[in-house]
C-alpha cells in the first residue's frame, strides 16, 4: 500500500500496536515471494535477529510507530564498538572475545536493515522514511586482503589427501584458487556442471549471486581433480550419492559453515598469519594473482560474474612487493 494507503493511515490516525517482529514476518514473506536467494534471505533473518536482540536489551517496550533514526544510529554505534566479533559464528564465538565489527561488516548489516525500513515505509507501516536517514560507514579502499603466493602453496599442502575429507578439501581449495568462485557457487557445483573435455564449469543462474549463469574456465589439472572426486563419491556412496561434488564423509552435501571451518583449520595447520583465512580471501587472491600473471581485467570481470567493474577493482589487491616486481618488468626502461 504505497502513498494512497499511507495517507489514509495518517489521516485516520490508526495506531499500530503489533510488535516489530510482526512486521518483519510480513517483510520476509514478501522477499521470499520476490524470489530472493536462500543466502540473502538468511542474511535478512540473521541481521534482523542481531537488531532484535539489541532492542530487547535496550528498548524492550519499543513499538514500530516509536522507531526513530536515532535508534538505528545507536545500534550502528553498538555494532562498531560493542558487538562481539564472532557472535553467532558456529565455531568461533566461544573462542574469541574481541568486540567491534569492521565498518565493512557493519555496512553489510546496515544495508539489509535499510531494506527492511524502506519496505515498511513503502508499504505504509512507517510514515517516516528512516532508511534514507541511516547512513553507511566510510570504508577505506584496498582493505581486502589476499594470500601471498607462498601462502597459496602452504594451504594446498595442508590437507591430507590420503583421506577422503582431505582429498575433498584439496580439490575445493584448488578450485577456489583456480577460478575465484564464491564459496556457495563451489559448494553447489554438480557433476553435470563440469565439462572435462572443454575444461569449463557452469555456474547456474539459480546458484549465481546475481542470478545470471556463466561459464568459467578451469585448468586441466583442476578439471581432472574434480572428475576424480566425482568418481570417488560414486565409489564411496554408491547409489545414494547425490550429484553435488563436495560431500561430507557420509554422503550429505558440505555446507557453508562446515567448509568455512575446514578452511580455517587448514590455515591453522599451514601457519598462515597476517591475512584472514576465509573462503572469500580465495576470491580476492584469485583476482589479484590473475592480473599479476597477465590476465586482463575485462576477462576477470566475466569470470568473477560482476556486472559492475568497480567491484572488480575492489577484488584486486596488489601489495608493495608485487608492485615493485611488476614495475621492474614493465617499466619503459626495463632491459636498458
Amino acid at each position: 500500500m504505497p502513498t494512497a494507503t499511507r495517507e489514509r493511515l495518517a489521516s485516520s490516525k490508526i495506531t499500530l500496536h503489533h510488535p516489530i517482529d510482526y512486521y518483519f514476518d510480513i517483510f520476509f514473506r514478501a522477499k521470499k515471494i520476490e524470489g530472493l536467494k536462500p543466502r540473502t534471505l538468511n542474511d535478512h533473518k540473521s541481521h534482523y535477529r542481531y537488531l532484535q536482540r539489541w532492542l530487547t536489551k535496550h528498548h524492550p517496550t519499543l513499538k514500530l510507530e516509536e522507531l526513530t533514526a536515532d535508534h538505528f544510529r545507536q545500534y550502528v554505534g553498538h555494532m562498531l564498538t560493542e558487538q562481539a566479533l564472532y557472535d553467532g559464528h558456529p565455531t568461533l564465538q566461544d573462542h574469541n572475545t574481541a568486540q567491534g565489527l569492521s565498518p565493512a561488516t557493519v555496512n553489510i548489516r546496515t544495508r539489509t536493515l535499510k531494506c527492511f525500513l524502506r519496505f515498511l515505509h513503502d508499504e505504509g507501516y512507517l510514515q517516516t522514511d528512516l532508511a534514507s536517514r541511516v547512513k553507511l560507514q566510510k570504508v577505506k579502499e584496498d582493505t581486502l586482503g589476499a594470500f601471498e603466493k607462498e601462502q597459496v602453496l602452504q594451504l594446498l599442502a595442508a590437507p591430507n589427501q590420503r583421506e577422503y575429507t582431505g582429498f575433498r578439501d584439496y580439490v575445493l581449495l584448488t578450485l577456489l584458487f583456480d577460478t575465484g568462485l564464491r564459496i556457495n557457487e563451489a559448494l553447489n557445483l554438480t557433476a553435470d556442471d563440469l565439462d572435462v573435455a572443454n575444461r569449463t564449469i557452469t555456474v547456474r543462474a539459480t546458484v549465481a549471486k546475481n542470478g545470471t549463469s556463466r561459464v568459467v574456465p578451469v585448468r586441466k589439472r583442476t578439471a581432472e581433480l574434480l572428475a576424480a572426486l566425482i568418481q570417488e563419491n560414486r565409489k564411496q556412496f554408491a547409489t545414494r550419492c547425490p550429484s553435488t561434488v563436495f560431500l561430507l564423509n557420509y554422503g550429505k552435501p558440505l555446507t557453508y559453515n562446515q567448509a568455512y571451518e575446514r578452511i580455517r583449520l587448514h590455515g591453522d595447520k599451514a601457519g598462515i598469519t597476517g591475512v584472514r583465512v576465509s573462503p572469500h580471501t580465495f576470491r580476492h587472491t584469485f583476482a589479484t594473482l590473475y592480473v599479476l600473471n597477465g590476465g586482463d581485467p575485462f576477462t576477470l570481470q566475466k569470470i568473477l560474474g560482476h556486472h559492475d567493474f568497480s567491484m572488480v577493482r575492489k577484488y584486486v589487491q596488489v601489495n608493495q612487493r608485487d608492485l615493485q616486481e611488476k614495475h621492474e618488468q614493465s617499466s619503459p626502461l626495463a632491459g636498458v
